[in-house]
């Protein structure tokens, strides 16, 4: 379908897709520092801790097999992955093995100047940082457990550290919105313009439902949940302990398609279970927690940007 090839690679085709994930999202840590309300952190069924090192350079020899083909891995899923004190190391890994992107997306809360200079060090391309406004009562209603002028304090901290070691990391402050900050959008991204360079990025994406699961639910924008998913074409996600969701929305495995303890990536990418699922959504006919999902619609213009960077 031409909808999902231009998405994610319009050099490429549906059967070349199937073949390997082109994107990665790596669950290093399976933990978070704040209650968000955008978050489904309270409905959490699963209680990982940290991937083993064994279990993470078996990924890494995976993917290192498909360099030429994989374009991005975020060591990051659910939580915050700065609670993974082998981050830099970790990174630094995913690089000697020729991945040409890693990224991770960070509340910024523990992003000290002394990590921002490892995680840099280590060969670190992008790093998403999500403040949600620049009002601290906003922020610290939304980022339930933290505080507005520390985390604005470690995101400077960041671009200043990046920009003093000359590093060609890309940062990307981010903005969720929702309904305590839909209208801030013009004057945050006047703000953040005027501290990046021109290679960075400022963007919002629109607050989704989680397939369905995120209680309470009020969307800011509408919403397409016909056309087939990206992410299925495109996206692999792996907790820590090595489980492989149906998508990254899955957060409590509701929708198992094995495990890299006992499988590799290609068998799990291939496997019949995830091959079921996008021949149902090419038909159009969906279940589970891909019924009225809105992730890979809300905001479309922007993630798809983000699937071509």
């Amino acid at each position: 379908m031409d909808y999902l090839v231009n998405r994610i690679n319009p050099d490429s085709s549906l059967k070349e897709l199937t073949s390997f994930p082109s994107y990665f999202e790596i669950e290093t840590v399976n933990a978070c520092n704040a209650r968000c309300p955008m978050c489904t952190i309270d409905d959490w069924d699963r209680r990982d801790g940290l991937m083993s090192e064994p279990l993470f350079a078996k990924i890494v020899s995976e993917i290192a097999y498909h360099k030429d083909t994989v374009k991005r891995v975020q060591l990051f899923r659910d939580g915050e992955p700065l609670l993974d004190k082998k981050l830099a190391v970790r990174t630094a890994m995913m690089k000697a093995a020729g991945v040409r992107k890693v990224g991770i997306s960070t509340n910024a809360s523990l992003l000290t100047r002394a990590k921002s200079e490892a995680l840099l060090k280590a060969g670190m391309d992008e790093v998403i940082l999500s403040i949600d406004s620049l009002y601290p009562d906003t922020y610290e209603a939304i980022r339930k457990g933290l505080r507005f002028e520390p985390v604005l304090d470690n995101i400077l901290g960041f671009i200043e550290t990046r920009d003093r070691l000359g590093s060609s990391c890309q940062a990307w402050v981010r903005m969720i919105r929702q309904e305590s900050n839909r209208y801030e959008w013009p004057s945050f991204e006047a703000f953040w313009k005027k501290r990046l360079r021109d290679t960075d990025r400022v963007d919002y994406r629109n607050l989704h439902n989680w397939g369905s699961q995120l209680m309470h639910f009020k969307p800011v924008a509408p919403a397409d949940t016909e056309k087939p998913c990206v992410a299925l074409w495109s996206l692999m996600v792996i907790f820590a302990d090595g489980s492989v969701p149906r998508c990254n929305v899955d957060y409590n495995n509701k929708h198992p398609v094995g495990n890299l303890m006992d499988s590799t990536i290609k068998e799990l990418w291939q496997s019949e279970i995830q091959n079921r699922t996008r021949d149902a959504h090419l038909k159009n006919r969906r279940d589970g927690i891909c019924v009225g999902c809105t992730v890979w619609s809300e905001n479309a213009n922007t993630c798809a940007e983000r699937m071509a960077a």
